[in-house]
């Protein structure tokens, strides 16, 4: 069985190790917000929240091959 990190086993976790965790390998938070008024659809706002680091973001671009050559 795949062994699994979970915030409970690491009882000296802090939130900015958390945050650094996160940043490190990336998040992706997707959602919708849909505002009616009896049952009629006003505003439907589609969101999307990519978080990854600078560093990661760079390393994911060149390993599928978009990254430029800098000079």
């Amino acid at each position: 069985m795949p062994e699994r990190n979970t915030l409970a086993s690491n009882q000296g976790t802090s939130l900015a190790d958390l945050l650094d965790r996160v940043v490190d390998r990336g998040a992706f938070v997707s959602g919708d917000v849909i505002i009616q008024l009896a049952g009629i659809d006003l505003i439907r706002l589609d969101l999307r929240l990519l978080l990854v680091g600078i560093e990661t973001a760079h390393e994911l671009d060149h390993s599928v091959g978009g990254g430029r050559d800098e000079a």
